[in-house]
């Protein structure tokens, strides 16, 4: 047995750079994890993600019931496809697990599908709607990579997605480093695509688009800021709440608290001690690894 999981974060090739926005691996085989260490802790997303379990299962908690018998949740198909989340969410894994997940901007999924993800908020991309062109090579790197190794099958993967993302690129479409910056040159695309400049108009390209409001994506964009702050905090072993708060842009600490746990489920207290030292929180310890990508990347 190994003493330790592996999370890592694959940022992707320069072609897909809009398209794709990450690329996570997480393997915990060989690892004696108990059942509260095998839950997976996310916050809310603005992001499609598409997930493979190589090994292992995933079961969605729907419910505060099911924290205490997981297996009663639902379990997640394989591959399954996840569509913007406005509220966090919960998983768990009955056993050991190798999975991926690539996590896509919701625009470019929804370029590349035709899908309205307005009509997806929320709950699961049945594959019955996804064309061809996306769900074959998505079904085929189930079978790919215990034959060829993740690394080979992970490049045939983004050279298909390439293809497509080439010929439905929608113009002005570009990546960002920050989701704030994203969701700003989104809101700009909205305004000059298509007929129509009124208010409602935009706001409906958004939600076609990404599945979310302008509102809730400038709410991710400001807690993404203030994980930002927090790591940096937390790096210089200087933590004070209440100016956190004021570095992040919040009226006060009581406010970033309703946020933090509206886009987290938890208090900042609860997320640095959950984010420091229990496994379910591995996903909150990737920023670690985006906060730190070089720059260029």
């Amino acid at each position: 047995m190994t003493s330790t999981t592996m999370s890592q974060i694959v940022w992707p090739r320069a072609e897909l750079a809009g398209c794709i926005y990450c690329t996570i691996l997480r393997d915990t085989r060989g690892v004696a994890l108990d059942q509260d260490q095998r839950f997976n802790f996310f916050p809310a997303s603005p992001f499609c993600a598409v997930t493979w379990m190589f090994e292992g299962d995933l079961y969605g908690i729907d419910h505060p019931d099911q924290m205490e018998r997981p297996w009663t949740g639902t379990k997640v198909p394989n591959p399954s496809f996840a569509s913007p989340l406005p509220k966090p969410s919960v998983t768990w894994n009955s056993g050991e697990v190798y999975m991926i997940v690539v996590v896509f901007y919701p625009d470019a999924f929804s370029a590349m599908t035709g899908l309205d993800l307005s009509q997806f908020t929320g709950r699961p991309i049945v594959e019955e709607v996804l064309p061809s062109s996306i769900f074959g090579p998505c079904r085929n790197f189930l079978d790919d990579v215990p034959r060829e190794g993740t690394e080979k099958s992970l490049s045939a993967l983004y050279d298909q997605i390439e293809i497509v993302w080439a010929s439905m690129r929608p113009d002005g479409s570009r990546p960002a480093r920050r989701l704030k910056d994203w969701s700003g040159s989104l809101a700009l695309r909205a305004a000059f695509s298509g007929p129509g400049r009124s208010t409602r108009q935009i706001a409906r390209r958004i939600k076609s688009w990404t599945g979310l409001s302008e509102r809730d994506l400038q709410g991710l964009g400001h807690s993404e800021q203030l994980f930002a702050k927090l790591h940096e905090a937390m790096q210089m072993g200087d933590l004070n709440w209440a100016d956190l708060a004021t570095a992040a842009e919040f009226a006060d600490q009581a406010h970033m608290t309703r946020r933090m746990r509206q886009y987290t489920g938890f208090t900042p207290e609860q997320l640095r001690q959950g984010a420091g030292n229990d496994e379910a929180f591995w996903g909150y310890r990737l920023l670690r690894q985006y906060f730190t990508k070089p720059e260029g990347q």
